[in-house]
């Protein structure tokens, strides 16, 4: 609670709009969703193990020190980069546009709010993207095009899922949490410069925004802002879709004894169920049940949420936050 409490007179001045949403075509998504995120490892053939067996996501192909990995049901080169350093975190994390002009779009707008950037020709089996610090700290990529490899089910008569998946075998990845120090002032641009929307936001007392769920696709966030050092990790996110998958996913962390932070629970905020755990260097990852939460509409109210209520808000059936929810990330 002290860092949010610090996080609101950091930027008492700066607030978040209450109404972020806008009708008709004044502002079309061009934000498809969180495309990439690259987290650290400090021994990648450990962490590797841990994210096809425990996590199960799929290997498409591992160069060097990094290895690229993706959901079950992803139909790009990948969505994970597992890059192997010193210590953990996260490098970089990137969002996909709707179409390869909206990088011309976004690339105007980067100008036109003196934003610093880079245009990067290619990565790896990924297009030209644009390469910028956002006030948050963190490095965010904008990109478009991307080898499509299709997903691990066939294109003609496929079944509703693929046999031998292993682990919690989450479909995709879903959204990510970063912390900032001054929130206010990377919501806004995100709001601003990037035009995402705030489906839920945390006020203090005075009505500041402390953090905030910001989206473009209709889902309740693609990232989300909470108080922290700049540039931390809080955790990524992978789809379960049901209930059951949830409980599974649990169920696999304790047979492999991994560490679970919190869960099997429920989110206020999003309405979204949830079992956050750990990797082995202590990256924060979570498994969320995407199909209890709302989707959004352009007519979409912001809710928000007030301080003194950031029990629920987070973990809705304890009613209660531990505190090293907000104070342990990389």
């Amino acid at each position: 609670m002290e860092a949010l409490r610090r996080a609101g007179e950091s930027g008492e001045q700066r607030s978040c709009r209450a109404m972020p949403c806008r009708k008709g075509d004044e502002m079309p998504y061009r934000i498809s969703r969180l495309g990439i995120v690259e987290i650290r490892s400090l021994d990648l053939d450990r962490d590797l193990d841990y994210y096809l067996n425990v996590l199960g996501l799929q290997l498409t192909a591992r160069e060097g020190k990094t290895a690229y990995l993706k959901g079950w049901d992803e139909r790009h080169a990948y969505s994970v980069a597992l890059t192997e350093a010193d210590r953990a975190g996260m490098v970089r994390l990137a969002f996909r546009t709707v179409d390869p002009e909206d990088l011309d779009y976004y690339e105007r707008r980067l100008r036109q709010f003196s934003v610093t950037y880079d245009v990067i020709p290619e990565d790896y089996r990924r297009g030209r993207a644009l390469r910028f610090t956002a006030p948050s700290g963190h490095t965010v990529e904008l990109y478009n095009e991307m080898d499509y490899t299709g997903n691990v089910l066939p294109t003609v008569n496929p079944a509703p899922w693929p046999e031998g998946l292993k682990g919690i075998a989450p479909p995709r990845l879903d959204h990510t949490l970063v912390t900032a120090p001054e929130p206010p002032k990377a919501i806004q641009f995100f709001q601003e410069v990037l035009e995402f929307r705030v489906s839920e936001m945390l006020v203090n007392p005075e009505g500041v925004p402390v953090a905030a769920w910001l989206w473009q696709r209709p889902a309740p966030h693609d990232i989300a802002i909470v108080p922290g050092r700049a540039g931390g990790f809080h955790h990524a996110a992978f789809v379960v879709d049901s209930a059951d998958a949830l409980f599974r996913a649990a169920d696999i962390l304790t047979m492999h004894k991994a560490r679970i932070d919190y869960g099997p629970g429920r989110h206020g905020i999003t309405r979204g169920t949830t079992i956050y755990f750990f990797d082995p260097s202590g990256n924060r990852l979570e498994a969320f049940g995407g199909y209890t939460a709302y989707q959004m509409d352009p007519d979409c109210r912001a809710i928000k949420w007030t301080t003194d209520e950031i029990g629920p808000a987070v973990f809705y059936y304890s009613q209660e936050l531990n505190e090293t929810f907000l104070s342990v990330y990389t």
